[in-house]
């Protein structure tokens, strides 16, 4: 029998490529996708739920013993108040971790930011810190906390921070060395090849992974 992968954000950027991964892989027997909408994949293995982020509960059970992904994110500009973005890239995660630990998971992936720091004077480092931190209390056995950098890939949607990140990876990306190395933008693709790898250890605790570790093209199981 393969394992059960559950995913939250597989719209996004990292989130859908991450789920090809995950239905393509003969790891998984099944991955289970929640969203606010249809995701546009076509797949056996892949089974959508469509519903509001706050009834994950009423879902519990698709969490037992399975490898759960958070890829939810979003921007100050589109949640429009602090609120609304704090549920996204706080309260969401947190509520994900907690039924993951709650149900018996096995790991727990999640996106946070480089910079993330719940002591930051920055709204936004400060709500990723506190996530993380969350996060970490709810015990999953195995906590994967992804801390990239400025990330490339192709969106449906328009955010100009990637735009930039597109422009400095393909035209400036020489500059990134030594201390700047951890700056360098990563492409969407390697942050969800590091989430999948990660869910494979058999090791326990809870794990800060770099966006340096992510750009690294040896980015091993063993770390």
């Amino acid at each position: 029998m393969g394992k059960t992968a559950v995913i939250a954000g597989a719209t996004g950027l990292v989130g859908w490529e991450l789920l090809h991964l995950l239905a393509e892989s003969n790891r998984y027997e099944r991955t289970i996708v929640f969203a606010r909408r249809k995701t546009g994949i076509s797949h056996k293995k892949v089974t959508e739920v469509i519903t509001d982020l706050n009834g994950l509960e009423e879902h519990k059970h698709y969490f037992s013993a399975a490898d759960v992904f958070c890829c939810l994110g979003t921007t100050i500009k589109k949640a429009k108040t602090k609120e609304n973005f704090r549920q996204v890239d706080h309260h969401y995660p947190v509520v994900m971790s907690h039924i993951a630990a709650d149900q018996g998971a096995h790991s727990f992936q999640v996106i946070s930011a480089l910079g993330a720091d719940m002591e930051s004077r920055f709204f936004y480092s400060r709500v990723k810190g506190e996530m993380e931190r969350d996060v970490a209390k709810e015990g999953v056995p195995l906590i994967g906390i992804f801390r990239p950098s400025l990330l490339t890939g192709e969106r449906e949607e328009f955010r100009a921070g990637e735009r930039a990140a597109d422009w400095i990876a393909g035209r400036l990306s020489f500059l990134f060395k030594g201390g700047l190395k951890k700056y360098r933008p990563v492409k969407a693709s390697s942050v969800a090849a590091a989430m999948f790898e990660f869910a494979q250890k058999e090791k326990t605790g809870v794990h800060l992974i770099s966006s340096e570790e992510m750009n690294e093209s040896s980015y091993s199981l063993n770390k």
